[in-house]
């Protein structure tokens, strides 16, 4: 095995690269090619060997090989699917040095990541559209899905990223095959079960920026027909931003993690392949910096000037909080896949639980003074406790005529507790307990039809149920709470349900063996849900926040040419969404920032996507892609005011447009946040044979484009952000026999640029003021990572 396998410590979920299954073999869930489960074998036509920097398998010969995906929840070729996705795989993974989603920018056109104060306020975007929310209770637009299970909540992704096979980047509606919450796309992960014969590896990574790392796995088999593997790792790296108050480096992080996967065959036209884990991850919270603060600029009356000679900017990468930063995720989850061989069609079950657990304390005023007369400043903490329980039953045919189909039924359990205390005292103080949950029921099918030799037609329909709930318990006693806070005086109580068809329609086209062209319209839907935040009322109880539809329409093309050493996949797009959900944040008379989620009237994203795999010559293999994604607000006629927004920039009277205003502001036409025009990436690994040495060397090397972006939904001008571009590279020895050693020394962000992951204003701080989040790769560091296989 040439490289050790990675797993998803979010998740705890077991997964092998794609390419070492076809080198030592594996024990499948399936050994039907129409539907292998993930984790089953790879196709026959994945060639032996690794793919060090590549999306696409290499073969020995020089040609670009077949590279099998599951985005249409049955194994196919990647060139076969009409869908736009980027394929990314363990490969490429380790040799970017890719070890959390929020790096996955870096390799894939039209995805890009908000990032929060914290995991649950961060999001997945794609084509310019995803969903950051203060509130529980609201579904991202990009579905995470791990081994056929989704998960609840987006933030349980963001945990680091361990053991990974690929991951398929599925651009546009995906509800009909992976649910209500994939109206503008899906993060698609796959697992590989046990290998044929016994295995292992460790890896070890030690950096600049003190991080320390070992991962370890070993898989074989136990008997005749039963597999195991097992992997596990720790990690922990020390912060990069400075608090000059007491000497603490925040933003760090320690986690750790283990898991165990099991397939059997207990008869010969029946698998049972189970998985199971945990993990942990913590931190010392996500600090931001100041970068703008005018003269006189303040938090909650503390002058920033004052603050230990901190000097804001674009390189300050010092804060100065008295109080505590912290935030703990630990996860627990289990599937069971069972897999049984009919004749005709294979039927398939997929029984899933996840518990996840999380907690955070944050320094609210982000200030090391007292605050509104409180000696230690404001403090805010949350604890989060979700379950999920999921139950798919799915029958899918095994090929070998004109018509196959994928048909299904889908139950989905998820409840969210929350509580969130802020205070002690004073007028931003908040104290509320709340609990949501989710019920899903689903019908769903896709089929394909050949009309003829070269010309064939896919149709999907997936009808679904939900019913949502809410209770919300205000624990501020009226005399002490503030204007803004929640004027539930008890419990207040909330349900209700919707239904909903989603469909999609593609015409493929076979122009030639390797080059073909489709043409798809597919709707997407992303569920209602109530909006849970400080200053929840029994109106917004009464009326959810309403669902997000999508129509989409997409034209590609993917080709083979060169005698299969040049591989082009394009796309062009356009998707109208109505009634698209929002959050953004408003200053308040008492200086806090109030978050409301809005639905955006309209909002429209269209683009053109490319990405390209080569290999000009046997020891030189390129890859890379590039995106110009228009996302702009088509409709949104009384949104709030951006704080410090005068009547010469826009803001008019509005009575009644919202608790605390009577201002608004007409975004239609406006840039959607976080969403930049142009996105490319381009890297290359060329292999160095040494004959009379034992071992070969390689050179690997990678760049990273973004287009200047707005990180506010309100379209407040100093939350722009300016272009920048990230160059990484490697070099590295490899042992010529299979397994041994490999040893890679490394450097991320070589020209030490420091690039932002968000920009906004803080809690409490006078106009102009801005603050920025600095993500780990936001500074050069560099590092050696070893691996030890047999």
């Amino acid at each position: 095995m040439r490289y050790p396998g990675l797993l998803l410590a979010g998740t705890a979920f077991a997964i092998t690269p794609l390419a070492a299954q076809a080198q030592e073999g594996s024990i499948s869930p399936s050994d039907t090619p129409s539907d292998t489960p993930a984790g089953g074998v790879a196709s026959p036509r994945s060639p032996p060997g690794d793919q060090q920097g590549s999306n696409t398998s290499i073969s020995n010969t020089g040609a670009l090989e077949d590279i099998v995906v599951t985005a249409q929840k049955r194994e196919q070729n990647l060139q076969d699917v009409p869908v736009a996705v980027t394929a990314i795989t363990a490969d490429t993974l380790v040799n970017r040095n890719v070890t959390t989603v929020s790096d996955l920018p870096r390799l894939a056109p039209s995805l890009t990541v908000t990032t929060g104060a914290l995991p649950t306020n961060n999001s997945i975007n794609l084509r310019g559209v995803g969903t950051s929310a203060f509130s529980t209770a609201i579904e991202p637009s990009v579905a995470v899905i791990v081994d056929d299970v989704a998960l609840l909540q987006q933030a349980q992704a963001f945990s680091g990223l361990s053991d990974i096979a690929r991951i398929e980047v599925l651009r546009g509606p995906q509800g009909t095959l992976f649910g209500k919450n994939a109206s503008a796309g899906a993060l698609n992960i796959v697992s590989q079960g046990p290998t044929a014969k016994l295995t292992g590896a460790v890896t070890g990574v030690a950096t600049t920026d003190d991080e320390y790392r070992v991962d370890a796995v070993l898989s074989g088999p136990v008997a005749d027909g039963v597999g195991f593997r097992i992997n596990g790792f720790y990690g922990d790296r020390d912060g990069f931003i400075r608090n000059v108050f007491d000497g603490r480096r925040l933003n760090n992080d320690r986690s750790y993690g283990v898991r165990g996967r099991l397939t059997l065959n207990p008869a010969s036209n029946l698998t049972v392949d189970l998985i199971a884990g945990h993990s942990v991850s913590e931190s010392r919270g996500t600090a931001r910096t100041f970068r703008l603060a005018p003269p006189g600029a303040a938090i909650f009356g503390v002058p920033i000037a004052s603050l230990d000679g901190i000097e804001p900017g674009k390189d300050n990468f010092r804060t100065s909080i008295d109080g505590p930063l912290f935030n703990k995720s630990r996860q627990t989850n289990g599937s069971a896949r069972v897999t049984l061989d009919l004749g005709f069609a294979n039927l398939i079950s997929v029984t899933s639980y996840q518990d996840w657990r999380f907690r955070f304390i944050e320094d609210f005023d982000f200030v090391s003074r007292p605050v509104l007369g409180i000696p230690g400043g404001i403090v805010a903490q949350s604890g989060y406790h979700a379950r999920q329980f999921t139950q798919e039953l799915r029958l899918a045919s095994k090929g070998g005529g004109p018509f196959s189909y994928v048909a299904g039924l889908y139950y989905a359990n998820g409840d969210t507790d929350r509580s969130f205390d802020r205070g002690p005292t004073g007028p931003v103080v908040a104290r509320w307990n709340s609990a949501n949950g989710t019920k899903s029921y689903a019908a769903f099918g896709q089929f394909t039809y050949d009309i003829a030799q070269r010309t064939h037609v896919d149709v999907g329909i997936r009808a679904n149920l939900e019913k949502i709930s809410v209770s919300f318990l205000n624990l501020v006693t009226p005399a002490v709470a503030p204007a803004n806070n929640a004027t539930c005086l008890a419990t207040c109580r909330g349900s209700d349900k919707d239904g909903v068809v989603t469909y999609k329609v593609a015409l493929r086209q076979d122009l030639s063996e390797h080059v073909m062209t489709y043409a798809s319209y597919a709707t997407g839907y992303k569920g209602q849900g109530y909006d849970i935040s400080t200053g929840f009322t029994s109106t917004r109880a009464a009326v959810p926040v309403r669902p997000e539809t999508s129509k989409a329409y997409e034209l590609g093309f993917k080709g083979r040419f060169l005698d299969n050493r040049l591989q082009l996949n394009v796309a062009a797009f356009w998707t109208d969404f109505n009634d698209f959900q929002a959050q953004s944040g408003v200053q308040l008379p008492d200086n806090t920032i109030q978050v409301f989620l809005n639905n955006v009237g309209r909002l429209r994203t269209r683009g053109i996507e490319a990405e390209f795999q080569a290999r000009p010559i046997e020891a030189l293999r390129i890859d890379g892609g590039v995106s110009y994604t228009e996302a702009t607000i088509r409709k949104f006629p009384n949104a709030q005011c951006y704080t410090g927004q005068t009547a010469a920039l826009g803001c008019f009277d509005l009575d009644g447009a919202g608790p605390s205003t009577t201002t608004g502001q007409n975004l239609a036409g406006k840039w959607l946040s976080n969403s930049p025009r142009w996105k490319a990436n381009l890297g290359g690994t060329y292999e160095l044979l040494l004959p009379n040495a034992p071992f070969d060397a390689f050179i690997q090397a990678d760049v990273s484009y973004q287009s200047k972006v707005q990180f506010d939904l309100l379209n407040n001008p100093i939350n722009i952000y300016g272009s920048y571009a990230l160059v990484n590279g490697s070099i590295g020895i490899d042992q010529k026999d299979r397994g041994g050693l490999r040893i890679a020394l490394f450097v991320n962000n070589i020209f030490d640029k420091h690039y932002v992951a968000a920009l906004a204003p803080a809690s409490g701080a006078t106009v102009g003021q801005l603050s920025q989040t600095f993500l780990r790769n936001s500074r050069r560091y560099g590092g050696i990572r070893a691996r030890l296989s047999f």
